[in-house]
């Protein structure tokens, strides 16, 4: 009896141990076990498998689950990164080579500052920008945020022609088809439901955040009924999907089906007529990317990427959030005021020299927003060059970014959860000038204080203010609520349209370029009715 007591006794201090035990390098998640690295305090976990690779007859399909590994897995290094074109915006541009992807790219990155396993700490999942096209989570480091008591957790997922595929014969072995890369998010979210407490992180306090593409994804997964649950608060930086979408399966005035799309890029993958997914799956990942990258129209087409499948995305997103169904969770969203400087067509494509500012910007509202009131064009003039070339900057980033972030400020009100809204106009110095001004991902680095991004020239002045902002971004994943000893937020609402400027100054601001975005918006709206009818 006494023996039997003992062992209970055992047993139950190493259970307590265990619950309020150090974090070791070397534990078990979804798998197996993994074993980290440490600088300092801070962990590291790299490389992280969450789901099944999606190779051979796996690739095009619904995330699957991951069957495990036997030996202990060596997470100290980054893992190979998603398979995708060379970017053309040399701007931003970091030199992935393609021995450096692999379709067997579905991994995480865990950073922990964490003492303990029962601490309990907010935790922030990071969806990488790139236009659904480009980019990893290798990028991106959890140095600076974790110092500010989070844990950082950052996310590759399927790209491109891998990542946002349809095809009908994929949509018959399932039932639909494409939004794979969304439904890699969603599995990664699982992942960090099931597996982040075990790194001193509180599953039911997890903040999804993302930039460009990154916020176009957090915006679908806070309307998404297959991530409800997965999340408690949403950070959008620079972008929403709330124009109308393509549909799966039926041809729209907007557009062809989102499988003849599929059928189109198919010709394209394997360089003649044939289109069946048996020929496709047997195609190397490699020859897919040299072939699409020899055809730029289809790795520019990030508009059709984002498809209403009727799984992940039911319906037309903004009809989502229009209805209150989305997930009601606080959200911090907002834009930089110069996004578009980054990405001047005539910078980046010499062989549009030729062609001027003013039909630059009319061919661009025309395309954009063809249901567009004619007023637009008084506030975008074009009466000479150097007036077209700021209205070219102003209308794509207006229309691309300022008037989609406030539509969704807007589309807040139909839930309990605030919204709080931001412009950010600081303006970095890269290569020793600002002329970029606050260009598209220029908060990033700023972020995540990691300015080796974009080559910026850092001061001081820019070390305090990423400072701030790391102060803000934390604070908002830990509460909900952004505001600061220094900074007073108030919510947004379509009544007052208060937002915060984040600039050389910190502050209050009202109707963040109202007139523009207004008309903007509603000419989106027109082109929906007409989409969804």
């Amino acid at each position: 009896m006494k023996i039997k007591i003992l062992i209970s006794l055992a047993f139950f201090s190493l259970a307590a141990c265990t619950d309020n035990s150090s974090i070791p390098l070397k534990l078990k998640v979804t798998g197996g076990l993994i074993e980290g690295s440490e600088e300092g305090d801070l962990k590291k976990y790299l490389g992280v498998p969450y789901a099944a690779p999606p190779i051979n007859e796996l690739r095009w399909a619904p995330t699957q689950q991951l069957e495990g590994w036997t030996d202990v897995l060596l997470a100290k290094t980054n893992s190979k990164i998603c398979y995708q074109p060379k970017q053309m915006a040399e701007f931003y541009d970091r030199g992935p080579d393609l021995d450096d992807m692999s379709e067997d790219c579905l991994t995480l990155n865990v950073w922990t500052r964490a003492d303990k396993s029962n601490e309990k700490l907010p935790v922030m999942v990071w969806f990488h920008g790139g236009a659904l096209v480009w980019g990893s989570g290798s990028e991106y480091s959890g140095a600076e945020l974790t110092k500010q008591g989070v844990i950082l957790v950052t996310v590759n997922y399927r790209l491109g022609p891998f990542g946002f595929f349809s095809h009908p014969e994929l949509s018959e072995e399932t039932g639909t088809s494409g939004n794979q890369g969304f439904k890699d998010q969603i599995k990664s979210l699982e992942w960090v439901k099931q597996n982040i407490h075990k790194f001193g992180g509180d599953p039911n306090n997890v903040t999804i955040f993302g930039e460009s593409a990154g916020s176009w994804s957090v915006n679908v997964l806070q309307a998404s009924p297959l991530s409800r649950g997965l999340f408690h608060k949403v950070i959008g930086q620079s972008g929403a999907r709330l124009i109308p979408l393509t549909h799966l399966n039926q041809n729209a005035p907007y557009s062809d089906s989102a499988e003849q799309l599929g059928l189109n890029l198919s010709k394209v993958m394997t360089k003649s007529s044939s289109s069946d997914l048996k020929t496709l799956r047997k195609l190397s990942p490699i020859q897919i990317i040299q072939n699409i990258e020899n055809d730029p129209f289809y790795t520019t087409q990030f508009d059709s990427l984002t498809i209403i499948d009727g799984e992940v995305i039911p319906e037309d997103i903004s009809l989502i959030y229009k209805k209150g169904h989305q997930a009601d969770v606080p959200v911090l969203i907002g834009s930089t005021a110069d996004e578009a400087t980054s990405f001047d067509p005539k910078m980046l494509n010499p062989g549009l020299s030729s062609i001027s500012y003013k039909e630059l910007t009319v061919s661009s509202i025309s395309n954009i927003l063809p249901k567009a009131d004619k007023a637009i064009f008084d506030l975008y003039p074009v009466k000479n060059e150097e007036m077209a070339k700021r209205s070219w900057v102003d209308f794509t980033t207006d229309a691309m970014f300022t008037a989609q972030m406030q539509k969704w400020g807007n589309l807040m009100s139909t839930v309990q959860s605030p919204a709080y809204l931001y412009l950010w106009d600081w303006y970095p110095s890269v290569n020793g000038s600002s002329e970029y001004r606050a260009f598209h991902a220029a908060e990033v680095p700023y972020v995540f204080g990691q300015f080796d991004m974009f080559q910026i020239d850092i001061s001081k002045r820019d070390l305090d203010f990423s400072q701030k902002m790391i102060k803000i971004w934390t604070n908002f994943a830990k509460t909900g609520n952004p505001s600061t000893q220094m900074v007073s937020w108030p919510e947004f609402n379509s009544s007052t349209n208060e937002y915060l400027s984040l600039g050389e100054s910190i502050k209050v601001n009202k109707n963040l370029r109202i007139q523009k975005t207004k008309l903007i918006n509603e000419a989106y709206d027109k082109a929906r009715v007409e989409f969804n009818n």
